[in-house]
């Protein structure tokens, strides 16, 4: 029965998956609404698209900012190193805080960045002029390095120490050890996370929102929101067009590392084949502390400056200038009113549900692939967890409302479990490798064992393997909730005013110019995600390994 019920539940949102890629796809090639268009397919959207002088602007804009995103790569191969090959001291506080700008959103990082380093920031102009092209570009590497970290790690952790040491007792210094060894093994592990820092750099939306619309510039994703938010009369076409761009752009960078990743298994297949344990280089104590304070200074200036200063301009009551005094007015603002506390419960609510269906999903997708024996189904749920992260969010937010909204499912949208339905399909893959990661450890023999004796596979499931992963289920599910809690562009699409969310009412808070709620809510959020952050933390989980 509970096999029965995780295979249809997992089906029905992979179907969902492939439904809303299909939809967006097959709009693009429509002359009209897809809800009133006869099937008759046409270039002539494309044709116009490429016509258009606004979107070269944009593309040109998406590729620059995805470009430097990719200065994230070096910043997080130094941190990975200092951190696991050199052993700094105070790395079990430092490391959780390299993580933190994982889980915040690029939008509260923006307003972050502005409250601190902004014209009218706690240090104004610290950096120079915070808008602008590159310096969007830039925030959104220095927001990207854990990812880029995440994957790092997990190679560095991975190789086999007795090639360090046979090079150390050769004499190479630590220098050499790094450059002609370390570097060389975790390349497959640069290139990927190269890939995907430029998927997440062509998918920005609420950094390049604050920082580069307001000079007037465009990336794609703001050209999109444009399109459909902005004007009069939505092109559904041209939104399609644009929005497809974006699929075949991060689906090709996902076929490339995958092609690589079949690649360098072959060729580094001495990585993680037998390690030894963690190898350490050993450097002078001069160095180990120079290392550290620089990752101090990236820590201070890139993550509690900033955070410090969104909680400051929730506490200072004029905008602008110095902090002039404290005061709680802007909270008290928020919990005395009626609609903002409707939209903290509904950000927790549908939160949960979210990670609630998303934790039995990825449970379904990961028994779907390590135990399917048909490769047809492990691969159609591999790809039904893989595909939606090819989409950014506010691709996703615009092919929900199109399903939502001219299909039978329009009921939904009214409800906080059609924005849950669009987090799990947009956020299973952060489930999935979780529990999929704790699922591969686990021997098939025990269920087979059970099933010799006359368990069913329900049986078997229920008794065996839930009950030795249920951290690793834990884990997904608080996973799954930060995730829900920190989005902002799939909600900015699908909000209704009974089921308003934080991450929405930002976005839309932002182009009222309310900046005083912003920070404070904003604040609830951070402390929200810091909170649960921790909870995961403490449970003993890591992105790597």
């Amino acid at each position: 029965m509970i096999s029965q019920a995780l295979k249809t539940l997992s089906f029905f949102f992979g179907l969902i998956a492939f439904l809303i890629l299909g939809l967006m796809i097959y709009q693009s090639f429509l002359g009209g609404p897809f809800f009133e268009t006869p099937m008759l397919f046409t270039m002539e959207n494309y044709i116009n698209t490429l016509r258009d002088p606004g979107f070269y602007r944009a593309l040109i804009g998406s590729l620059v900012i995805a470009a430097l995103t990719l200065l994230a790569v070096p910043i997080a191969l130094f941190i990975s190193i200092a951190v696991h090959k050199i052993s700094i001291p105070g790395r079990a506080i430092i490391e959780p805080l390299i993580l933190v700008p994982m889980f915040i959103p690029p939008l509260v990082w923006g307003f972050a960045w502005l409250y601190a380093y902004g014209p009218t920031g706690i240090l104004p102009r610290l950096w120079g002029d915070v808008y602008g092209l590159v310096p969007a570009g830039i925030l959104s590497a220095l927001v990207h390095v854990p990812n880029a970290y995440v994957i790092i790690s997990t190679s560095l952790l991975g190789i086999d120490s007795s090639y360090e040491e046979v090079a150390r007792i050769h004499g190479a210094r630590a220098i050499m050890v790094m450059l002609r060894i370390l570097i060389p093994m975790i390349r497959p592990a640069i290139v990927f996370s190269a890939i995907i820092l430029l998927v997440l750099g062509f998918e920005q939306f609420g950094i390049p929102l604050l920082l580069y619309t307001t000079v007037g510039g465009e990336v794609l994703t703001t050209y999109i929101y444009r399109l459909h938010v902005l004007s009069i009369t939505p092109s559904y076409p041209k939104e399609a067009v644009v929005a497809s761009m974006l699929i075949y752009i991060a689906i090709s960078l996902i076929l490339f590392q995958r092609y690589l990743t079949m690649k360098y298994g072959k060729r580094f297949a001495v990585i993680g084949s037998r390690v030894k344990g963690i190898g350490r280089i050993d450097i002078s104590r001069t160095w180990r502390v120079v290392l550290l304070i620089l990752i101090l200074v990236y820590l201070i200036f890139v993550v509690i400056i900033p955070l410090g200063s969104l909680v400051m301009r929730s506490l200072n009551p004029l905008y602008g200038g110095r902090i002039s005094g404290i005061t709680w007015d802007y909270y008290i603002t928020i919990f005395s009113s009626e609609y903002h506390r409707r939209t903290i419960i509904n950000t927790i609510g549908v939160a949960a549900i979210a990670a609630t269906l998303g934790a039995i999903t990825a449970l379904g997708y990961s028994l779907a692939i390590l135990r399917s024996k048909r490769v047809s189904v492990s691969r159609f749920f591999d790809a039904a967890s893989t595909l939606p992260r090819s989409m950014p969010g506010i691709v996703i937010g615009l092919a929900f409302l199109w399903l939502f909204l001219f299909t039978p499912l329009r009921p939904l949208i009214y409800t906080p479990l059609g924005l849950a339905i669009a987090y799990v399909v947009a956020w299973s893959i952060m489930g999935t490798r979780v529990i999929a990661s704790s699922m591969s450890q686990l021997s098939p023999e025990l269920e087979e064992v059970a099933r010799i004796h006359g368990a069913s596979s329900s049986l078997a499931l229920r008794r065996i393997v839930i009950p030795i992963i249920k951290r690793s289920v834990l884990i997904a599910w608080l996973v799954m909730f930060i995730y829900a809690i920190r989005d902002y562009s799939i909600a900015t699409f699908l909000v209704m005013p009974q089921t308003m969310v934080i991450g929405a009412f930002l976005v839309m808070s932002y182009g009222a110019g309310e900046m005083s709620l912003i920070s404070a809510l904003s604040s609830v959020l951070v402390f929200m995600i810091l909170a649960i952050s921790a909870l995961i933390f403490k449970l003993g989980w890591k992105p790597y390994g």
